[in-house]
Protein backbone atom coordinates (compact mmCIF):
# COMPACT_ATOMS: atom_id res chain seq x y z
CA UNK A 1 0.00 0.00 0.00
CA UNK A 2 1.19 3.45 0.10
CA UNK A 3 1.88 4.01 3.14
CA UNK A 4 0.95 -0.09 3.48
CA UNK A 5 -0.73 0.96 7.15
CA UNK A 6 2.09 2.65 8.31
CA UNK A 7 1.42 5.16 11.13
CA UNK A 8 0.26 8.36 10.66
CA UNK A 9 -5.67 9.56 10.20
CA UNK A 10 -10.73 12.38 10.95
CA UNK A 11 -13.62 10.85 10.08
CA UNK A 12 -16.37 11.03 13.01
CA UNK A 13 -16.23 12.94 16.57
CA UNK A 14 -15.88 11.42 20.10
CA UNK A 15 -16.85 13.13 23.48
CA UNK A 16 -15.92 12.35 27.15
CA UNK A 17 -19.77 11.86 27.42
CA UNK A 18 -20.71 8.35 27.13
CA UNK A 19 -23.63 8.56 25.23
CA UNK A 20 -22.17 11.05 22.73
CA UNK A 21 -19.28 8.47 22.90
CA UNK A 22 -21.20 5.55 22.25
CA UNK A 23 -23.32 6.88 19.15
CA UNK A 24 -19.76 7.86 17.39
CA UNK A 25 -18.12 4.87 18.18
CA UNK A 26 -20.99 3.11 16.60
CA UNK A 27 -20.27 2.84 13.30
CA UNK A 28 -16.47 2.43 13.59
CA UNK A 29 -17.18 -0.72 15.68
CA UNK A 30 -19.21 -1.97 13.11
CA UNK A 31 -16.36 -1.42 10.63
CA UNK A 32 -14.50 -3.74 13.12
CA UNK A 33 -17.00 -6.49 13.18
CA UNK A 34 -19.17 -4.53 11.36
CA UNK A 35 -19.43 -9.78 11.47
CA UNK A 36 -20.76 -5.15 10.92
CA UNK A 37 -22.21 -10.80 12.64
CA UNK A 38 -23.33 -7.69 10.61
CA UNK A 39 -24.34 -6.81 11.64
CA UNK A 40 -36.99 -10.17 14.97
CA UNK A 41 -37.59 -12.34 17.34
CA UNK A 42 -37.43 -16.10 17.05
CA UNK A 43 -41.71 -15.60 16.65
CA UNK A 44 -42.16 -12.09 15.96
CA UNK A 45 -41.90 -10.17 12.70
CA UNK A 46 -39.93 -11.51 9.53
CA UNK A 47 -37.07 -9.30 8.58
CA UNK A 48 -38.63 -9.24 4.70
CA UNK A 49 -36.69 -8.80 1.67
CA UNK A 50 -34.29 -6.38 1.85
CA UNK A 51 -33.15 -6.70 -2.24
CA UNK A 52 -34.30 -5.29 -4.80
CA UNK A 53 -37.61 -7.22 -6.55
CA UNK A 54 -35.84 -9.28 -9.47
CA UNK A 55 -37.49 -11.88 -12.13
CA UNK A 56 -37.85 -15.44 -10.98
CA UNK A 57 -34.49 -16.95 -10.90
CA UNK A 58 -33.39 -19.66 -12.82
CA UNK A 59 -32.77 -22.97 -11.14
CA UNK A 60 -29.27 -23.13 -12.87
CA UNK A 61 -28.37 -20.32 -11.61
CA UNK A 62 -28.78 -21.47 -8.34
CA UNK A 63 -26.28 -23.02 -6.34
CA UNK A 64 -28.74 -23.60 -3.13
CA UNK A 65 -32.08 -25.04 -3.48
CA UNK A 66 -35.01 -23.66 -1.54
CA UNK A 67 -34.54 -27.19 -0.20
CA UNK A 68 -30.84 -27.27 0.55
CA UNK A 69 -31.08 -28.14 4.41
CA UNK A 70 -29.21 -26.02 7.14
CA UNK A 71 -25.79 -28.68 7.63
CA UNK A 72 -25.74 -28.46 3.46
CA UNK A 73 -25.96 -24.33 3.39
CA UNK A 74 -23.50 -24.32 6.39
CA UNK A 75 -21.23 -26.13 4.41
CA UNK A 76 -21.24 -24.70 1.24
CA UNK A 77 -21.21 -21.42 2.29
CA UNK A 78 -18.41 -21.71 4.92
CA UNK A 79 -16.67 -23.44 1.88
CA UNK A 80 -16.49 -20.41 -0.09
CA UNK A 81 -16.02 -17.71 2.60
CA UNK A 82 -12.82 -19.66 4.02
CA UNK A 83 -11.75 -19.35 0.64
CA UNK A 84 -9.94 -16.13 1.41
CA UNK A 85 -8.12 -16.29 4.67
CA UNK A 86 -6.72 -12.84 4.11
CA UNK A 87 -7.33 -9.65 2.25
CA UNK A 88 -5.61 -6.65 1.82
CA UNK A 89 -7.39 -3.28 -0.54
CA UNK A 90 -5.22 -0.52 -1.20
CA UNK A 91 -7.94 1.19 -3.48
CA UNK A 92 -11.20 0.59 -1.35
CA UNK A 93 -13.55 4.10 -0.89
CA UNK A 94 -15.87 4.92 1.89
CA UNK A 95 -19.12 7.10 1.43
CA UNK A 96 -21.77 8.17 3.65
CA UNK A 97 -23.17 11.18 5.40
CA UNK A 98 -20.98 13.89 5.79
CA UNK A 99 -17.92 11.19 4.36
CA UNK A 100 -17.35 11.42 0.74
CA UNK A 101 -14.91 9.28 -1.34
CA UNK A 102 -12.80 8.94 1.67
CA UNK A 103 -9.63 6.26 0.40
CA UNK A 104 -9.55 3.23 2.57
CA UNK A 105 -6.70 0.80 2.84
CA UNK A 106 -8.43 -2.72 3.86
CA UNK A 107 -6.43 -5.62 5.59
CA UNK A 108 -7.31 -9.12 7.27
CA UNK A 109 -6.00 -11.92 8.31
CA UNK A 110 -7.91 -15.17 9.68
CA UNK A 111 -9.44 -15.24 12.51
CA UNK A 112 -7.86 -12.40 14.50
CA UNK A 113 -6.32 -9.55 12.68
CA UNK A 114 -7.73 -6.18 11.19
CA UNK A 115 -6.52 -2.88 10.04
CA UNK A 116 -8.38 0.06 8.02
CA UNK A 117 -7.03 2.86 7.09
CA UNK A 118 -9.20 6.14 6.02
CA UNK A 119 -7.67 9.19 4.47
CA UNK A 120 -8.74 12.10 1.88
CA UNK A 121 -7.11 13.70 -0.64
CA UNK A 122 -6.59 17.15 0.50
CA UNK A 123 -6.91 16.00 4.19
CA UNK A 124 -4.68 13.07 5.07
CA UNK A 125 -5.05 10.82 7.33
CA UNK A 126 -8.39 10.35 8.68
CA UNK A 127 -8.77 7.12 10.24
CA UNK A 128 -6.81 4.13 11.90
CA UNK A 129 -8.67 1.09 13.20
CA UNK A 130 -7.15 -2.03 13.82
CA UNK A 131 -7.82 -5.55 15.89
CA UNK A 132 -5.37 -8.03 17.21
CA UNK A 133 -4.80 -11.16 18.70
CA UNK A 134 -4.67 -8.99 22.37
CA UNK A 135 -5.96 -5.65 21.66
CA UNK A 136 -8.24 -3.39 19.23
CA UNK A 137 -7.71 0.20 18.56
CA UNK A 138 -9.57 3.26 16.91
CA UNK A 139 -7.93 6.74 16.49
CA UNK A 140 -9.56 9.76 14.60
CA UNK A 141 -7.93 12.61 13.78
CA UNK A 142 -10.70 15.02 14.99
CA UNK A 143 -11.63 13.23 18.32
CA UNK A 144 -11.98 15.64 21.01
CA UNK A 145 -10.10 14.75 23.15
CA UNK A 146 -7.65 13.70 21.35
CA UNK A 147 -6.85 10.06 22.06
CA UNK A 148 -5.94 6.60 20.79
CA UNK A 149 -9.04 4.51 21.88
CA UNK A 150 -7.82 0.83 23.04
CA UNK A 151 -9.58 -2.07 24.78
CA UNK A 152 -8.04 -5.62 25.42
CA UNK A 153 -9.90 -8.39 23.59
CA UNK A 154 -10.26 -9.81 26.91
CA UNK A 155 -12.32 -6.60 28.45
CA UNK A 156 -14.06 -5.99 25.64
CA UNK A 157 -17.16 -6.89 27.55
CA UNK A 158 -16.34 -4.29 30.19
CA UNK A 159 -15.85 -1.90 26.94
CA UNK A 160 -19.43 -3.23 26.07
CA UNK A 161 -21.25 -2.16 29.46
CA UNK A 162 -19.42 0.72 30.13
CA UNK A 163 -20.01 2.82 26.73
CA UNK A 164 -23.97 0.69 26.12
CA UNK A 165 -21.96 -1.06 22.80
CA UNK A 166 -24.39 -3.05 20.92
CA UNK A 167 -22.30 -4.39 18.30
CA UNK A 168 -19.03 -6.66 19.32
CA UNK A 169 -16.19 -5.76 17.37
CA UNK A 170 -15.26 -9.37 16.56
CA UNK A 171 -17.83 -9.48 13.95
CA UNK A 172 -15.99 -7.53 11.39
CA UNK A 173 -15.82 -10.53 8.83
CA UNK A 174 -19.99 -10.75 8.93
CA UNK A 175 -20.00 -6.99 8.16
CA UNK A 176 -17.86 -7.20 5.31
CA UNK A 177 -19.56 -10.75 3.96
CA UNK A 178 -16.61 -13.21 4.52
CA UNK A 179 -17.91 -14.71 7.94
CA UNK A 180 -18.60 -18.08 8.59
CA UNK A 181 -22.28 -19.97 10.32
CA UNK A 182 -21.38 -21.10 13.72
CA UNK A 183 -22.48 -24.78 13.20
CA UNK A 184 -23.39 -25.35 16.73
CA UNK A 185 -25.47 -22.40 16.70
CA UNK A 186 -29.44 -23.23 17.25
CA UNK A 187 -30.54 -21.85 13.66
CA UNK A 188 -34.26 -21.44 12.83
CA UNK A 189 -34.17 -21.66 9.14
CA UNK A 190 -33.69 -21.67 6.53
CA UNK A 191 -36.39 -19.85 4.78
CA UNK A 192 -36.54 -18.57 1.74
CA UNK A 193 -37.50 -15.02 1.03
CA UNK A 194 -39.70 -13.84 -1.27
CA UNK A 195 -37.55 -12.90 -4.14
CA UNK A 196 -36.44 -16.37 -4.71
CA UNK A 197 -32.79 -15.71 -4.37
CA UNK A 198 -32.25 -15.69 -0.64
CA UNK A 199 -32.60 -17.85 2.16
CA UNK A 200 -32.87 -16.61 6.00
CA UNK A 201 -31.44 -18.45 9.08
CA UNK A 202 -31.82 -16.40 12.19
CA UNK A 203 -30.20 -17.07 16.03
CA UNK A 204 -30.93 -15.85 19.23
CA UNK A 205 -28.14 -14.49 21.20
CA UNK A 206 -26.94 -13.10 24.87
CA UNK A 207 -24.90 -10.15 24.67
CA UNK A 208 -22.11 -10.06 27.80
CA UNK A 209 -24.30 -7.40 29.51
CA UNK A 210 -27.37 -10.00 29.22
CA UNK A 211 -29.62 -8.43 26.37
CA UNK A 212 -31.36 -10.38 24.01
CA UNK A 213 -30.48 -10.03 20.47
CA UNK A 214 -31.38 -12.12 16.95
CA UNK A 215 -28.76 -12.39 14.36
CA UNK A 216 -30.92 -12.94 11.10
CA UNK A 217 -28.13 -13.99 8.06
CA UNK A 218 -29.06 -13.65 4.36
CA UNK A 219 -27.51 -16.42 2.39
CA UNK A 220 -27.27 -15.73 -1.78
CA UNK A 221 -28.59 -19.16 -2.97
CA UNK A 222 -26.83 -17.91 -6.45
CA UNK A 223 -23.19 -17.76 -4.54
CA UNK A 224 -23.97 -19.42 -1.71
CA UNK A 225 -22.45 -16.96 0.28
CA UNK A 226 -23.30 -14.20 3.34
CA UNK A 227 -25.51 -11.51 1.43
CA UNK A 228 -26.58 -9.52 4.92
CA UNK A 229 -26.43 -9.93 8.18
CA UNK A 230 -28.53 -8.06 10.23
CA UNK A 231 -28.87 -7.43 14.26
CA UNK A 232 -32.57 -6.92 16.25
CA UNK A 233 -33.35 -5.94 19.85
CA UNK A 234 -35.33 -7.98 21.88
CA UNK A 235 -38.11 -5.65 20.43
CA UNK A 236 -37.37 -7.30 17.32
CA UNK A 237 -36.53 -3.53 16.57
CA UNK A 238 -33.75 -3.40 13.87
CA UNK A 239 -30.09 -2.37 15.61
CA UNK A 240 -27.65 -3.26 12.30
CA UNK A 241 -27.57 -4.28 8.87
CA UNK A 242 -24.81 -5.13 6.64
CA UNK A 243 -25.37 -5.69 3.30
CA UNK A 244 -23.62 -7.23 0.22
CA UNK A 245 -24.13 -4.42 -2.59
CA UNK A 246 -22.26 -7.02 -5.98
CA UNK A 247 -20.62 -9.70 -5.49
CA UNK A 248 -17.31 -9.98 -8.62
CA UNK A 249 -15.20 -12.95 -9.04
CA UNK A 250 -11.53 -12.64 -8.45
CA UNK A 251 -9.25 -12.69 -11.24
CA UNK A 252 -6.02 -14.37 -9.36
CA UNK A 253 -7.85 -16.72 -7.59
CA UNK A 254 -10.89 -17.29 -9.12
CA UNK A 255 -13.24 -16.95 -5.70
CA UNK A 256 -16.15 -15.35 -5.64
CA UNK A 257 -15.80 -12.49 -3.20
CA UNK A 258 -18.45 -9.13 -2.44
CA UNK A 259 -17.18 -6.43 -4.29
CA UNK A 260 -19.69 -3.81 -2.01
CA UNK A 261 -20.85 -3.72 1.32
CA UNK A 262 -23.56 -1.02 2.45
CA UNK A 263 -23.91 -0.39 6.58
CA UNK A 264 -26.67 1.29 8.49
CA UNK A 265 -27.18 1.56 11.90
CA UNK A 266 -31.30 3.38 11.89
CA UNK A 267 -30.99 4.21 15.63
CA UNK A 268 -28.30 6.10 15.72
CA UNK A 269 -26.44 9.38 15.39
CA UNK A 270 -30.40 10.33 17.92
CA UNK A 271 -32.18 8.60 15.83
CA UNK A 272 -31.64 9.83 12.46
CA UNK A 273 -29.53 6.73 11.78
CA UNK A 274 -26.53 6.22 10.50
CA UNK A 275 -25.71 4.59 6.71
CA UNK A 276 -22.39 4.73 4.83
CA UNK A 277 -21.16 1.96 2.19
CA UNK A 278 -17.60 0.53 1.14
CA UNK A 279 -16.32 -0.37 -2.01
CA UNK A 280 -13.29 -2.76 -1.80
CA UNK A 281 -11.81 -1.73 -4.84
CA UNK A 282 -9.04 -4.34 -6.50
CA UNK A 283 -8.15 -6.59 -3.39
CA UNK A 284 -5.52 -9.26 -3.15
CA UNK A 285 -6.20 -12.25 -1.73
CA UNK A 286 -4.39 -14.74 0.51
CA UNK A 287 -1.13 -13.34 0.44
CA UNK A 288 -0.86 -11.86 3.84
CA UNK A 289 0.57 -13.21 7.26
CA UNK A 290 0.00 -13.11 10.74
CA UNK A 291 3.51 -12.33 10.67
CA UNK A 292 3.07 -8.87 9.38
CA UNK A 293 3.84 -6.95 12.09
CA UNK A 294 3.62 -3.19 10.52
CA UNK A 295 0.22 -4.21 9.91
CA UNK A 296 -1.20 -5.39 13.25
CA UNK A 297 0.61 -3.59 15.92
CA UNK A 298 -0.79 -0.43 17.30
CA UNK A 299 0.67 2.56 16.19
CA UNK A 300 1.22 5.17 18.41
CA UNK A 301 0.12 9.21 17.22
CA UNK A 302 1.88 12.08 19.09
CA UNK A 303 -0.58 14.40 21.09
CA UNK A 304 -3.08 11.48 21.44
CA UNK A 305 -2.44 9.74 24.35
CA UNK A 306 -3.82 6.21 24.94
CA UNK A 307 -7.10 5.48 26.30
CA UNK A 308 -8.04 2.25 27.88
CA UNK A 309 -11.76 2.24 27.35
CA UNK A 310 -12.63 -0.59 29.71
CA UNK A 311 -11.72 2.35 32.25
CA UNK A 312 -13.77 4.90 31.18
Amino acid sequence: MNHYFHHSAKFVFLSPDKQKTRTALFPLLLVFGLSLTLFSGMSGCRSGNPFTKAGKPSAQTMVLSTQATLPEIIQRVNQNVLRVDSFVTKNATLNGEGVFNLKGEIAFKRPNYFRLIGSHAVTGMELDIGRNADVMWMWVGKAEPKAMYYCRNSDYPKCESELNLSINPAWILDAMGFGILDPTAPYEGPTPTDDGRHLELRVRETTSSGEIQTKVFVISREHAMPAAVRIYDRFNSLIADARVKSFRQDSATGNTIPAAVEISCPKENQGRGMKFSIHYGSPTLNQLEAASSHLWTMPEYPGYPPVNMAQH
